[in-house]
């Protein structure tokens, strides 16, 4: 699935966008995750390993790290290491191993297996994706085709009231070592299948993906991810309605902030206040940027008026970005724009 970007021209001065995207992060950083994955609370999958029905279950804290991960049966692996975004599991000969991670915008579940036969079945997947109260739930089959490659295909799609599902064309990605590049053939095969979820302008992507390495090792991928992006369309009447507006997330000292906000009817973003620690806010024609923890943890809101006479709110945020390493300038663009668009994440392979 290819996700397209909107660039959005944004007439800040180069301090203002440093601020908020090129410092350090404060030293005793905790958040792994940005906020719509943490949201979630983690998400449970049942993987096909061995014949025998494996069940992992993740669940995060309110800043998005791992609080704990419980498999079913209990006895079937082994936990060797673990962290704040990860655990590791292995059982007893190690001919499998499982990976859980959360991190950044995504939320994965790995399993390798010594061959493709020990993932091939029926498993599930839920996950209360928007922190509606609700889990969306998802049933997924592994197998192998007429060639011995493998196959993945996601079936019965349940989601709250207001939730939508909508698959990905089918397959997304299969590479056929007699028939790919040179370059793809040292990599064995892969199938991908995935589809977004949305909900009131936020989109998250489920994908699953099977990898079969050129010796012979399988690999299984569930990955959710997201980013802190909101994107929202209607007559302006419909944008200022209701007036009060919250994003939230938490800092870098696993702080809870809010940055307040409204739509007015001159078709601008007017700044509220925030909550939680001291925010710095630069407006700009239609919209601002608020940023707390140096520029680590914040929201940029811009109106942009269409040519249909609707206009589209973007709320886009930052948190989870606390490991010191930085991005640099906004999703790897320039000062002067900003790119939307989910992590495009679909034909990454698992690696472990």
């Amino acid at each position: 699935m290819t996700q397209h970007a909107i660039r959005i021209p944004l007439r800040l001065t180069a301090l203002a966008v440093a601020a908020f995207l090129l410092a350090v992060a404060p030293a005793g950083v905790a958040a792994t995750t940005n906020a719509p994955i943490a949201a979630t609370g983690g998400m449970t999958a049942t993987l096909p390993l061995l014949g025998t029905p494996l069940t992992v279950a993740i669940t995060l804290n309110a800043g998005g790290t791992i609080s704990g991960v419980a498999l079913n049966p209990s006895t079937a692996l082994s936990k060797t290491k673990s962290g704040d975004d990860f655990v590791k599991f292995t059982n007893t000969d190690g001919s499998v191993k499982v990976t859980v991670k959360a991190k950044g915008g995504q939320l994965a579940i790995k399993a390798k297996a010594k061959h493709v036969a020990d993932l091939l079945g029926n498993g599930s997947w839920s996950s209360d994706v928007f922190a509606t109260g609700t889990k969306s739930t998802a049933m997924y089959t592994v197998g192998k085709d007429s060639s011995g490659n493998p196959t993945v295909a996601i079936g019965t799609v349940t989601t709250p009231t207001g939730v939508v599902w909508t698959p990905a064309p089918a397959p997304v990605h299969l590479l056929k070592p007699g028939t790919s590049k040179s370059a793809d053939k040292s990599k064995g095969s892969h199938a991908t299948a995935s589809g977004k979820f949305t909900w009131q302008g936020f989109t998250k992507t489920l994908t699953i993906s099977v990898n079969v390495a050129k010796d012979g090792t399988a690999g299984l991928s569930i990955t959710l991810s997201g980013r802190d992006a909101q994107k929202l369309n209607g007559s302006l009447a419909s944008l200022v309605a209701g007036r009060a507006r919250t994003w939230s997330a938490n800092s870098c000292a696993g702080t809870p902030v809010t940055v307040k906000y409204h739509v007015a009817t001159d078709g601008t973003v007017v700044y509220d206040g925030a909550t939680g620690g001291t925010a710095t806010e630069k407006k700009f024609a239609n919209g601002f940027l608020a940023w707390f923890d140096k520029g680590r943890t914040g929201v940029f809101v811009n109106l942009i008026a269409q040519k249909d006479g609707t206009s589209t709110l973007y709320v886009l945020g930052r948190a989870g970005d606390c490991s010191g390493k930085g991005h640099g300038p906004i999703l790897g663009q320039g000062w002067s724009h900003w790119q939307w668009g989910p992590p495009n994440k679909t034909h990454s392979k698992p690696k472990h």
